[in-house]
């Protein structure tokens, strides 16, 4: 979940963090042991700032010479990774990033940054353990715990998220970025109401965050409520029209309303955005079973369980396809997997899956 408009701040430290431009950056999460040079220190304080004003050029060679001033000065190692990420060179970011966290382990916003990129190459498990590494350095981080929410819900452990933000909106309520994301996980849960409460909240802090926008529009799609649901979600994109998470809402709110021609098309557009992010083949995958093309169905529930190996969701559309081909022992096992998987909030699912394996495949 990105957070385009809202600046975040750590609860215990000094730094200033948004997952969509400038993230965490040596102001005080976690320190290089040694006192660097003063002149490195104007440099990365100087690369900061051109950073946060959009300034890329401008931000590299503030950090390139801080280290030529301090080549032990991790926080600017982890700067120049921020370049490379703002430009979309990921390889370059992951080697400055852990360049960063060979010079100080204990770097936290290195941990944070490294995590980022992660959860976009969409290998949440690694990600998550380094938001855990983060929490460990400064359990005060509060933009480590923000992503570590995140990626707890991506996971599917979705009470875990929801500790994990309850604790984030206790220690700091006027965070709408928090609430957010806190308002889209209890909608998961199935308390509409509670989480309606906390995009209500968020939006009082912060009227035009996308997050929060669409959090609402998933509390109405899961409400039955679709046409609203669309309002909402086309609030979130218009104001960051190049959110994958808002671009996949949509698409699940057009499938949703029975618009399957329109939600492959939007998906199609998604493929080739976000390639590593199981949850748009899970999509996929739930469309193609309802446009009756199961071999496809298969397949994308393939694609989304090499992506993510614990996808309950995923594997039970996979079983229904796997039905529809008539290739029943395979289906079987699917289904045994899925109650296996499946976490109790998944009540009707479950259920579903229970009585066909009971009723519906021959052994």
């Amino acid at each position: 979940m990105k957070h385009p408009s809202h600046q975040a701040t750590p609860w215990s430290s000094g730094v200033a963090l948004t997952f969509m431009g400038v993230l965490a950056l040596g102001a005080g999460c976690a320190t290089t042991p040694a006192r660097p040079h003063p002149r490195a220190s104007a440099l990365q304080a100087a690369g900061v700032d051109a950073l946060a004003r959009g300034q890329l050029e401008s931000a590299a060679g503030h950090f390139a010479l801080a280290l030529e001033y301090d080549p032990h000065l991790a926080e600017a190692e982890s700067g120049l990774g921020l370049v490379a990420l703002r430009r979309g060179d990921l390889a370059r970011a992951e080697e400055d990033f852990r360049t960063a966290l060979a010079l100080n382990e204990d770097l936290a916003e290195a941990h944070v940054n490294l995590a980022d990129l992660l959860m976009r190459r969409g290998d949440d498990e690694s990600a998550l353990a380094e938001t855990r590494a983060a929490l460990a350095i400064d359990p005060g981080y509060a933009d480590a715990r923000l992503l570590a929410g995140e990626l707890l819900l991506r996971v599917g452990r979705t009470s875990d998220a929801h500790w994990e933000l309850e604790k984030l909106c206790a220690a700091y309520p006027r965070r709408a970025d928090a609430h957010a994301a806190n308002a889209l996980v209890l909608a998961r849960l199935g308390r509409p109401v509670a989480a309606g409460e906390q995009v209500d909240l968020a939006l009082a802090i912060d009227p035009d965050l996308p997050a929060a926008h669409r959090a609402r529009a998933e509390i109405l799609r899961r409400t039955g409520e679709l046409e609203e649901a669309t309002r909402e979600i086309e609030l979130a994109i218009a104001a960051n029209p190049g959110s994958i998470e808002d671009r996949l809402s949509r698409a699940t709110i057009l499938a949703a309303r029975g618009l399957w021609d329109a939600a492959a098309r939007a998906l199609a557009d998604l493929v080739s955005a976000a390639p590593r992010q199981p949850e748009v083949r899970f999509v996929m995958a739930f469309v193609a079973l309802a446009r009756g093309q199961a071999e496809a169905a298969v397949q994308d529930a393939d694609d989304a369980l090499a992506l993510r190996a614990h996808y309950p969701e995923a594997r039970l559309v996979r079983a229904q396809a796997l039905l529809r081909l008539a290739r029943a022992d395979e289906a079987r096992r699917e289904l045994g997997r899925f109650l296996d998987e499946a976490p109790p909030t998944m009540v009707a699912e479950r259920a579903q899956a229970a009585q066909t394996l009971a009723n519906n495949v021959p052994r």
